[in-house]
């Protein structure tokens, strides 16, 4: 659980089927995204901000897997993106949780306020599979899927599953490549983020 809420404090500083339909017919980069309707942490209609308006970072975790993606969330966890170009959030994946999910919305918001870095996390929660649908991204149950979006609303990156350390590089560059403000924070300052 600790490292589900590592996921989402990240999102402060930067949120496929099983069925017989091929993985090209599945959100991919150069598709666009919308903005849709999910929830927010008091279960209140929240839409998704910032599509078609900054670069985005978007995390969809199930929280049954919060592992999953730990090497990407560190190590994009050492850069500083500028807030006004850029946005990252956590959208929850509570459909495919057997959790109660008011108990999991309960747990984010208390467990956000041990720090002043997640405190201002964007978290919001997808009770219904919204996101699977809406964006088109197939089945993302045990996975913590993360998409990459330019501010166009174009998809730079999309994967429901485990990132390889490849995949993990692609991704900075290609959010230093949109940003080219963003610079890697000190050790001093990692360490300022630390609970």
């Amino acid at each position: 659980m600790k490292t589900l809420l590592t996921i989402f404090f990240l999102c402060f500083y930067f949120g496929v089927f099983s069925q017989n339909t091929p993985a090209e017919e599945y959100l991919k980069a150069g598709d666009k995204i919308h903005p849709i309707e999910v929830r927010d942490l008091k279960n209140n209609p929240f839409t998704t901000p910032s599509i078609g308006e900054k670069v985005l970072l978007i995390f969809y975790p199930d929280p049954d897997n919060p592992k999953e993606n730990d090497y990407f969330v560190e190590k994009t966890k050492e850069w500083k993106f500028p807030l006004d170009k850029f946005h990252a959030y956590g959208i929850v994946n509570l459909k495919d949780t057997p959790y109660p999910n008011g108990i999991i919305r309960f747990m984010i918001r208390m467990l956000r306020k041990r720090s002043k870095r997640e405190a201002n996390a964007l978290i919001l929660t997808d009770p219904k599979g919204v996101v699977q649908t809406e964006w088109n991204t197939g089945d993302c149950n045990n996975h913590i899927s993360v998409l990459v979006v330019d501010n166009t609303g174009e998809v730079i990156f999309f994967k429901a599953g485990k990132i390889t350390e490849e995949e993990t590089e692609f991704v900075i560059n290609e959010l230093r490549k949109r940003l080219p403000e963003a610079r890697k924070l000190t050790e001093e300052e990692l360490k300022e983020m630390e609970l």
